[in-house]
């Protein structure tokens, strides 16, 4: 996996042959996000869905939505007992004022729903708490733009165990959400140098993965560690965004028409075989070179 510093890292070696240059890896930071978000706007790509899980609450109309909401998979659904219920979209503002005329109304399955300034509601309103609705829904992506995190190490990740316990950490809440990798290498009390998705963190020292870790036991260890921001792509594709912004880098920022030409090649390839890889029943699996090329423009940025 290629997280936020090693994106730019490499960005960095491919167009000055230096990580540190504060300025170029401004732009990569830039380019990288950008690149990333278009592809991710080409398809509805399966591996953006998520699901989310709302508790009723008597006579309460709206809920917040998930942070990273994009916008709805399919239909919310009511779950009482075993049985399902789906809700329908209300189709426009007009239609869902013109059901709220009423503002009394409540019922113990909602009938339609409507989503309004970050918030989720429902008509009629719920009678009944502690039913649960679920939204299942398209993830967007944030940019990238926290640094690896390396400070301390890890003292205790058991086999089969989501808990790591780490020795000289400062570790957040924040991290959630970010991967883990514990350092693989020759010797006892190291890792298994896989990337491991965080749940939680507990406090400064502790913290859940979302996966049981894989690797050989450590007790009392010092194993170094990487904490990295990660894109959603999957992981064979993590470079596909810096292949991107080198294209733009050396179409427009420092022409160079055979490394351009190089970037683009890789870029659209990448892209393709996203495509590809995550072709499913419900959607189209063609992505080709030209739909590739349309939907960005590298000469759109010029630099004086």
């Amino acid at each position: 996996m290629l997280s936020y510093t090693g994106s730019r890292n490499l960005f960095g070696t491919l167009t000055t042959g230096n990580t540190t240059d504060t300025a170029n890896l401004t732009i990569a930071d830039t380019l990288i996000n950008i690149f990333l978000r278009k592809i991710l706007r080409l398809r509805n790509w399966a591996f953006l869905q998520r699901t989310a899980s709302i508790t009723t609450v008597a006579s309460t109309q709206f809920y917040d939505i998930p942070f990273n909401f994009k916008k709805v998979l399919a239909d919310p659904y009511i779950t009482i007992g075993t049985t399902q219920y789906p809700i329908r979209e209300a189709p426009n503002r007009a239609f869902w004022d013109s059901l709220n005329s009423s503002t009394s109304t409540t019922t113990t399955i909602p009938e339609y729903y409507f989503i309004f300034n970050r918030d989720i509601g429902f008509y009629p309103k719920p009678s009944t708490a502690s039913y649960t609705i679920t939204l299942p829904y398209y993830i967007r992506q944030r940019d990238l733009n926290v640094a690896d995190y390396t400070t301390g190490n890890i003292t205790t990740a058991t086999n089969a165990d989501e808990t790591i316990v780490g020795g000289s950490t400062s570790w957040t809440s924040q991290m959630a959400g970010r991967w883990l990798r514990i350092t693989h290498a020759d010797g006892a009390s190291t890792g298994d140098g896989e990337w491991y998705e965080i749940d939680s963190v507990t406090n400064t020292t502790n913290l859940e993965l979302v996966e049981k870790y894989n690797g050989t036991s450590i007790a009392a260890g010092s194993a170094a560690y990487t904490i990295g921001q990660m894109s959603v792509l999957p992981e064979e594709f993590h470079e596909v965004p810096v292949y991107g912004a080198l294209w733009v880098y050396f179409t427009s920022i420092r022409p160079d028409p055979t490394r351009a030409t190089l970037y683009k090649d890789l870029f659209t390839e990448g892209v393709i075989d996203l495509g590809n890889d995550q072709s499913n029943k419900s959607d189209s699996p063609v992505i080709t070179e030209a739909s590739v090329l349309d939907f960005f423009n590298p000469n759109l940025f010029i630099t004086t």
